[in-house]
C-alpha cells in the first residue's frame, strides 16, 4: 500500500511540476515583449523563486531564451519549432518552397536551423541541382560556434550570453574554427552589424556556408536562420558575396514574413 502511495506522490509532483512550467510559458506566450521574472510570478501567483527555477530549466532545453536585458524572458525557437511540427505552418512547412527556391537559384543547399539548448539543430534542408551535394543535416545538431548558422541564432545574444556560452569551450574542428571569447564576441559584433554570418572551413575543410537570422512576431529574437552551404572549393567561389548575401536574407525575411502572419 505504502509504494501505491509513493507512486501516487510522485505523480501529483509531475503534474503539478508540468501545470507550472505551461504556466509559465502561457505568460510569456501572451505578452509581445520580454518578460522578467517578477512580472511572471506576479501573473502566475508562484513563487518568484520558482519561476525562475522554471525558466532556467526552460532555457536549457531552448523552450523560452534570455534576452539582453537581464532576467527578460521570450518564447524561444525550440518551442516555436516544437509547436508547429504538427502543424501545416510549421517552421519546416513555410521554410520548404524558400529554401528550394534559394538553393535553385544559388546551385548549393539551403537549410533552415533552430536554436535547440545549447545547440543549433538543422531541421529541414533542400538539395541544390549541383553534381556535388553536400550531405543531408536535417535532425543533426552542431555547436553554435562552428557554423554559420549557429553564428546567425547568437545575434541577439548579450557579451554575457557569449562569454557563459564559451565558457565551456569552444572546440576547434578544423584550423579555422574561432576557438576563443574575443574571436567569438567578434563574429556576433560583425553578425549585428551586417546581418550576415560567414563560416568558410570551420565546421569541415570541406564545407563554406553563409546564414542570415529569421525573426518572426518577436522582431527582437531569431527563431531561425536560413543557411546556404557548399563544397568549399566552389562555395562561395568567385561569386560577388553580396549577391548571395542578398538572396539569403531576401528568403529569410519571406519566411519571417510568412510566420509572423
Amino acid at each position: 500500500m505504502s509504494g501505491t502511495f509513493q507512486c501516487s506522490d510522485r505523480y501529483a509532483i509531475a503534474i503539478q511540476t508540468i501545470e507550472r512550467a505551461f504556466s509559465v510559458l502561457r505568460v510569456l506566450a501572451g505578452r509581445r515583449e520580454a518578460t522578467g521574472v517578477s512580472e511572471v510570478a506576479r501573473t502566475t501567483g508562484l513563487a518568484k523563486s520558482t519561476c525562475s527555477r522554471i525558466l532556467a530549466g526552460l532555457e536549457d532545453l531552448g523552450m523560452v531564451e534570455r534576452v539582453e536585458e537581464a532576467g527578460r524572458y521570450v518564447i524561444g525557437a525550440g518551442l516555436v519549432a516544437l509547436a508547429g511540427s504538427g502543424s501545416s505552418l510549421s517552421l519546416r512547412a513555410v521554410a520548404r518552397p524558400y529554401l528550394q527556391d534559394l538553393a535553385d537559384q544559388l546551385g548549393e543547399c539551403a537549410a533552415l536551423a533552430v536554436l535547440d539548448g545549447g545547440e543549433g539543430l538543422y531541421v529541414v534542408q533542400a538539395q541544390s541541382p549541383g553534381h556535388v551535394l553536400v550531405t543531408d543535416w536535417t535532425g543533426h545538431r552542431f555547436p553554435l560556434h562552428t557554423i554559420a548558422a549557429g553564428q546567425a541564432l547568437m545575434v541577439s545574444w548579450s557579451d554575457s550570453d557569449v562569454a557563459e556560452y564559451a565558457a565551456e569551450g569552444l572546440v576547434g574542428f578544423t584550423g579555422n574554427t574561432v576557438t576563443t571569447l574575443v574571436g567569438l564576441r567578434q563574429r556576433v559584433g560583425e553578425m549585428r552589424r551586417t546581418g550576415v554570418a560567414w563560416a568558410i572551413r570551420e565546421f569541415s575543410e570541406e564545407i563554406g556556408g553563409v546564414a542570415v537570422p529569421v525573426y518572426g512576431p518577436d522582431a527582437g529574437v531569431p527563431v531561425a536562420a536560413v543557411t546556404v552551404y557548399g563544397p568549399s572549393f566552389r562555395f562561395p567561389g568567385d561569386v560577388d558575396r553580396t549577391e548571395i548575401e542578398r538572396a539569403v536574407a531576401e528568403t529569410a525575411a519571406r519566411v519571417g514574413a510568412r510566420l509572423a502572419g
